[in-house]
């Protein structure tokens, strides 16, 4: 065999789909791929590629795998390998040596620009060794928790190789289990509070630790919050206070700052999380993690637990039991009754105008609109203070934010990973209209798998957030005004449907629109003038 048909194989028993844009140092793999009955899933720019595996990691915890060509092709993924890097996402990033000639002018050094965005270099050293070169760039993604660029030199594609006689799946570390010393001091610090907070992180809904950390919380009558990144976790639970941070909510806010105790796991307690410090102030901070250098990163820890989350609420649980401890109920029950009332229209004030809309209003009745199942992926942008808050998921593998470097314009890649993720459920992506005009073309790559999707555009036609500050500065915040054509028009011509949302009423045709095959596009006016986020 030769060596593309050796990596279509090898990619083909990795489980996961392939995002990835065609040239010649990965057409021939990539049809041999195809041909083989895997999947592929093509998109319109090659940063997209990344962040579609990225995406897919995130919502499956399988490795994501993107295939692009030569010098320019690598180039154009930077920003979205930056984000997977700081999203420690597990992805692979094939890329190739341009062909041996001095003065190709696409050449480029692959190793220095992975270097650049922080993730990982691995190489085909020559033809025998292809299958091991290619197992430890999988390996080495797993175990790092980061993208790896692989180059595969397209000087060796139509070489020869040995058939190999199997190929070897990378292996995943097991969990770590948390120490008696340890366990000692965390739980010791549980049962001198009164009114504990359990707090779950992305690496709790990594572990699998739900179960386990609403039985901790139903044994103290504690309420359970989640950092954005585990969004859902808790859905349906009468204790369930959402968000804990900067998006929480009144019920939320007032029951963490009563709190004399915060038990995280697996959140990191940035500064978003812990309002700047704020939440955790004044509080005991139990933190388990199994990464020893979060803490302190951000707030004090009072009992640091290096484990895994589920078997650390398992064993907490379990000498809560021993000891026969239980918290106050009765705290709990009171938070449950207030959050049973509780409305998220009471959180604000409506400011829709003439012919545009509160965002957050028109997010709350999305929410209710939409089927319930859905994967939902975010842009970021000034939107996202009405999107998070309001536009719930059931499962926080369903969710994710392409925020992780601050880049507008990431979200449309996140959505071709969500296809690639969960072809057959209904998607929602959310962007604004700045980062919707940085890569429209991936709405035609929607178009093309005939996904499930509602891409909602959040458009006040301008750079929202340059426009508060702007006028902060005392500057005209007309200079942030975008001025970009009709963007339903541009989502028309891309192969969508369309909705322009100029009144909440407008919103009420989105169900009849949903009984169609393929995505539509919702088109939201709003008023760059007013800031919800005050």
């Amino acid at each position: 065999m030769e060596l593309h048909e050796l990596v279509a194989d090898f990619l083909g028993a990795q489980g996961s789909p392939v995002f990835g844009l065609m040239g010649d140092a990965n057409m021939l793999y990539l049809a041999t791929y195809q041909n083989k009955g895997h999947r592929y899933l093509p998109v319109s720019f090659e940063g997209s590629s990344v962040g579609a595996a990225d995406a897919y990691y995130r919502l499956t915890g399988k490795t994501g795998i993107a295939s692009v060509t030569h010098g320019p092709a690598l180039t154009n993924t930077m920003t979205s390998l930056v984000e997977a890097v700081r999203a420690r996402s597990s992805v692979v990033l094939l890329a190739g040596e341009t062909p041996l000639e001095a003065t190709h002018f696409q050449k480029v050094d692959i190793a220095a620009v992975a270097q650049a965005a922080g993730a990982g270099f691995e190489t085909i050293y020559r033809p025998g060794s292809a299958l091991r070169d290619m197992a430890r760039a999988m390996q080495r993604a797993v175990g790092e928790r980061r993208p790896i660029v692989l180059d595969i030199p397209f000087s060796m594609l139509k070489v020869t190789v040995p058939e190999p006689s199997g190929i070897p799946l990378p292996v995943k570390a097991s969990p770590a289990a948390p120490t008696e010393d340890q366990l000692d001091v965390a739980v010791g610090a549980l049962v001198g509070a009164r009114r504990p907070v359990v707090l779950a992180g992305r690496g709790a809904v990594d572990s699998g630790a739900k179960e386990a950390l609403i039985a901790l919380a139903d044994r103290l009558g504690a309420p359970l919050a989640t950092t954005l990144q585990a969004k859902g976790m808790f859905s349906g639970h009468p204790r369930n206070v959402g968000i804990h941070g900067t998006l929480s909510h009144s019920v939320a806010s007032g029951a963490l700052g009563e709190a004399d105790c915060v038990i995280a796991f697996g959140a990191s307690l940035n500064v978003y999380t812990s309002d700047g410090g704020g939440l955790t102030k004044d509080k005991t901070v139990i933190q388990v993690d199994e990464d020893p250098s979060r803490f302190g990163r951000f707030t004090q820890v009072d009992a640091p637990v290096v484990a895994d989350a589920k078997l650390s609420a398992e064993a907490i649980l379990a000498l809560l039991v021993e000891a026969d401890h239980t918290g106050g109920q009765q705290w709990g029950d009171q938070i449950a009754a207030k959050l049973a009332e509780w409305k998220p229209e009471d959180e604000f004030t409506d400011h829709s105008g003439t012919d545009t809309v509160d965002p957050r209003s028109a997010m709350v009745k999305l929410n209710r609109l939409l089927p319930k199942d859905r994967v939902v992926v975010n842009d970021i942008g000034r939107f996202v203070v009405a999107a998070w808050p309001y536009l719930e998921v059931a499962d926080p593998r369903k969710f994710i934010n392409m925020g992780a470097f601050g880049s507008i314009g990431l979200g449309l890649g996140g959505v071709i990973g969500a296809i690639g993720a969960h072809p057959d459920d209904f998607i929602v992506g959310v962007v604004g209209d700045g980062g919707f005009m940085m890569n429209p073309t991936e709405l035609a790559s929607a178009v093309r798998q005939r996904a499930k999707l509602a891409l909602v555009i959040l458009n006040d036609g301008a750079y929202g957030a340059e426009y508060y500050k702007l006028e902060d500065y005392g500057v005209d915040p007309s200079y942030s005004l975008t001025h970009f054509p009709d963007l339903a028009g541009v989502c028309e011509s891309l192969g969508a449907r369309v909705l322009r949302v100029h009144s909440l009423d407008d919103l009420d045709k989105v169900p009849a629109l949903l009984d169609e095959e393929g995505p539509v596009a919702i088109d939201i006016r709003l008023d760059p003038s007013i800031n919800t986020a005050e």
